[in-house]
């Protein structure tokens, strides 16, 4: 699968993972490019970058160079702020990147789009040409308040671009779920941080802020880059695409196609997925 994985991975840790296990799944993922979103008002206007930054920092502990520019093998992207007015796309390398691989896909051979924060990048990229709409597939990480609201931390950060998601013709997997995906620091330190400096890195950076190291805490993003490499772990449903009003709202009586709906993932097979990946990746390095 062609995958560009749009992600604000300097907001928290679960992004960090996703596109660790994203790297170490070639058999199933080719990661064509890494996007760098912000985060909202706790990113700020410097968020992207900060994202930027630890995209460098994950692929560079996974021994991926990146590129462009430094002749890497994974390039990687600004993304957008969040859109301005309803209908107008906001530019950036990122979409220009997104437009530009979309082309190159076929409605047989489709580009996912991974949306791990908000969907400013894949709502612009379809704004600016919606002509890619039969050549992309776009997974979108939710955890929504279904079927009520539209409501997530994603959506808040930009609400016009999750509208415009949703009511857009685009192929979409919503990722509902995930909230239980929560490993211990004893558990990441047993099972995680043995695994040569990817795995060592993974599990310092949740000793950044106290709320992370937390056993509560969890790592939700992994979970669509799970959906990927091994779809039996997750169970989805097909339903009509609702409108999402202002409010966040759901509107089930005027809808705009239809999606699957991601609803649950197995958490104890994920993990397991996730050290598996990580223990042949240590040995093969």
């Amino acid at each position: 699968m062609k995958v560009v994985i749009d992600t604000d991975t300097a907001n928290e840790v679960d992004d960090q993972y996703a596109i660790a296990l994203a790297l170490l799944s070639p058999e199933r993922i080719e990661v064509r490019g890494l996007v760098a979103a912000h985060y909202g008002d706790r990113g700020g206007s410097e968020g992207i970058e900060r994202s930027y930054e630890e995209i460098h920092r994950v692929l560079e502990h996974a021994g991926r160079a990146a590129g462009p520019g430094g002749g890497g093998s994974v390039p990687v992207l600004r993304g957008s702020h969040p859109l301005r007015y309803g209908g107008e796309s906001s530019p950036s390398e990122g979409v220009d990147f997104i437009i530009e691989e979309a082309r190159h896909a076929t409605p047989e051979d489709p580009l996912w789009v991974i949306g791990l924060g908000p969907a400013t990048g894949i709502a612009s990229a379809f704004l600016a040409d919606p002509s890619i709409a039969d050549r992309v597939v776009a997974l979108y990480h939710g955890r929504t308040r279904w079927p009520e609201k539209c409501w997530n931390f994603n959506v808040h950060n930009d609400v016009r671009a999750a509208r415009t998601l949703f009511h857009s013709r685009l192929p979409f997997v919503l990722f509902d779920t995930g909230t239980y995906l929560r490993q211990s620091m004893a558990e990441a330190e047993a099972r995680v941080a043995p695994h040569g400096p990817l795995g060592r890195f993974l599990t310092q950076i949740r000793r950044r802020e106290p709320r992370w190291i937390a056993p509560e805490k969890g790592l939700f993003d992994l979970g669509d880059i799970a959906l990927l490499v091994e779809p039996e772990l997750c169970e989805w449903e097909e339903v009509p695409v609702p409108t999402v009003g202002w409010d966040l709202a759901y509107d089930h009586t005027h809808t705009h196609g239809r999606m699957v709906r991601v609803y649950h993932v197995d958490r104890k097979g994920t993990f397991d997925l996730l050290e598996l990946k990580l223990t042949e990746h240590a040995r093969s390095g």
